[in-house]
């Protein structure tokens, strides 16, 4: 199952490279909790847009090099935009065939100002956990 769960790793040793490559449902929904998905540990935000430097359990570098965030971006806006799709769609079929368009461009309106500024920082922790299913780390010494 995709979203199966699983537990992390037991007695993983701090700066360790994994020796198991995790479950993809499992690092995304620890993102989405707003924990390390590398090891499951709450607090790794600073405020609530502000992610620490790495992990205090495992010592995962969140920011690998200089422009690591322009994918977090890209998934925030692609987020933004699809949710904003499902309800545009989705209120035209509920009005049609007497569609109410102002009602329509208030809700797309809101979406689009609220969501990208309420999912940024998850849009950080989804992108460091894709990055770790699909690129993790080989024991190489920190950039940092």
């Amino acid at each position: 199952m995709w979203f199966g769960r699983r537990r992390s790793l037991p007695g993983h040793v701090r700066g360790e490279p994994l020796t198991q490559r995790e479950n993809l449902g499992t690092l995304v929904r620890r993102a989405l909790l707003r924990q390390c998905p590398r090891c499951g540990r709450r607090g790794i935000f600073r405020s609530y847009y502000t992610l620490v430097e790495s992990c205090p359990r495992c010592d995962h570098h969140y920011e690998r090099e200089e422009g690591y965030w322009v994918t977090a971006i890209i998934i925030n806006t692609a987020v933004t935009e699809a949710l904003f799709g499902v309800l545009f769609v989705g209120g035209i079929f509920a009005t049609a065939p007497d569609i109410q368009w102002l009602p329509l461009l208030a809700i797309g309106l809101a979406t689009n100002l609220v969501v990208p500024v309420l999912f940024f920082p998850l849009s950080k922790t989804v992108w460091v956990a894709l990055d770790l299913y699909f690129n993790p780390p080989q024991g190489e010494p920190s950039p940092r």
